[in-house]
């Protein structure tokens, strides 16, 4: 029987060396790519929930994990960072001035324009197979309700 920390100390190994091998660009584009759906997902369900104050705050969060992904020269050959500033840049942009002065139907769809610009930027970049749909479900232990 394996004691717990033999295990956690080979299982943390293990992770530093896969970590290694991988180069910079594509570990954090893989962790960039990570919080955008994480953020995305949390501002999907707060835009349902019509919790403005919630929305803006996980825009907000969206919006530098794209600077973070801007920050990216290239991955397979691909110029991440010019595309994203492109393609996604400009769609977050609309969905913050959505949010300031829009209603929800018209912030909705800005999101979800936003979305198709992630899945068109998989396409350019020969990724079609990764495709990002908007989900009503709610995973985390949150409420995500206005507080009034």
């Amino acid at each position: 029987m394996y004691k717990p920390s033999i295990l956690l100390t080979t299982s943390l190994a293990a992770l530093i060396s896969l970590t290694a091998n991988a180069s910079d660009d594509d570990r954090e584009l893989i962790d960039n790519m990570r919080l955008l759906q994480y953020f995305s997902h949390k501002a999907s369900l707060s835009i349902d929930a019509r919790n403005r104050e919630l929305a803006d705050f996980y825009v907000h969060e969206l919006e530098e994990a794209v600077e973070e992904t801007g920050s990216i020269e290239s991955y397979d050959g691909h110029a991440i960072g010019e595309l994203s500033s492109a393609m996604l840049r400009p769609m977050l942009e609309s969905l913050e001035q959505a949010l300031d002065d829009a209603e929800w139907s018209d912030i909705s769809q800005a999101f979800d324009t936003m979305i198709q610009s992630c899945n068109s930027c998989h396409q350019a970049t020969e990724h079609g197979y990764i495709r990002i749909q908007r989900s009503s479900e709610n995973p985390w232990m949150q409420d995500f309700s206005p507080l009034n």
